[in-house]
């Protein structure tokens, strides 16, 4: 199984997923080209469920069918491809067993994500758009309860992807470390990869171990506006240690006994 997380924070976009597969009682972490992190041309796709279907999106990037051009542009784009990459699997894969679902079913689910947007995928197709963050797969409702209790504590939409798939990983048996996250630019896109499917290269952070807030503290900042600051409005953020005491000319005060935010992984 697999944790998928997706976060949009200032304008920045970021997916992430670990790296572990299960087969039966057994499971392994080093599979040669293991990233869960797919690159199309106009989005990067992630599945949690049967690696088949790995198998099955890598064979079609490499005989570039026509759902590696879709534009994923809304949400019925997405749809679209999905619809696709369904009559692909009845037809030319025969592993999709008809007649037990009312709709279409495929057991995997999936993160698509553009430079602007984030959509999740469920088991029957149903396609979802989500405004801030997303998490699918294993360990999925742990990494939404973290999400939903730092992301306006968190300015970096990279740690939050990253403390996100931590948490799933510590408390799930079927998610583990390392985990994989790149950054979603539009620079990225536009033509395939020659060669492989997967992303790659320098767009991709691979941590190997949990490191969770460890390096950060709160601190409390007045607001931006200055009617706010006027009426001694603050705002609580978290910060590394660094960006705290530069920002202690500007807008970010670290009051005299941060509270410590600070967590232990093994």
């Amino acid at each position: 199984m697999t944790i998928l997380v997706a976060v949009k924070k200032d304008g920045r976009v970021y997916l992430g997923a670990d790296r572990m597969m299960t087969a039966g009682s057994e499971y392994t972490v080093d599979i040669v080209n293991g990233s869960k992190l797919m690159k199309l041309k106009h989005a990067y796709l992630a599945t949690s469920g049967y690696t088949l279907l790995d198998n099955c999106i890598e064979h079609l990037f490499r005989s570039r069918h026509k759902m590696m051009e879709n534009p994923f542009a809304n949400r019925s784009d997405v749809f679209q491809c999905f619809l696709d990459f369904y009559a692909e699997l009845k037809k030319n894969y025969t592993l999709v067993d008809t007649g037990k679902e009312t709709y279409a079913g495929i057991y995997n689910v999936f993160l698509v994500v553009t430079p602007t947007n984030i959509y999740g995928v469920s088991q029957n197709l149903s396609v979802n758009e989500y405004a801030r963050f997303a998490a699918k797969g294993s360990g999925a409702d742990y990494a939404q309860g973290c999400l939903y209790g730092l992301y306006d504590l968190v300015d970096d939409g990279l740690t939050l992807t990253r403390v996100a798939l931590e948490s799933a990983c510590h408390f799930s048996v079927y998610c583990k470390e390392p985990l994989d996250i790149v950054e979603v630019k539009a620079s990225d896109f536009g033509k395939l990869s020659a060669d492989n499917h997967k992303a790659k290269g320098k767009s991709v952070v691979t941590h190997s171990s949990r490191s969770g807030l460890g390096n950060m503290k709160a601190v409390s900042r007045s607001s931006n506006s200055k009617t706010g600051a006027a009426k001694g409005k603050t705002k609580t953020t978290v910060k590394t240690k660094a960006a705290s005491k530069s920002s202690a000319a500007g807008k970010s005060i670290k009051p005299k006994k941060a509270a410590s935010n600070r967590s232990k992984s093994k």
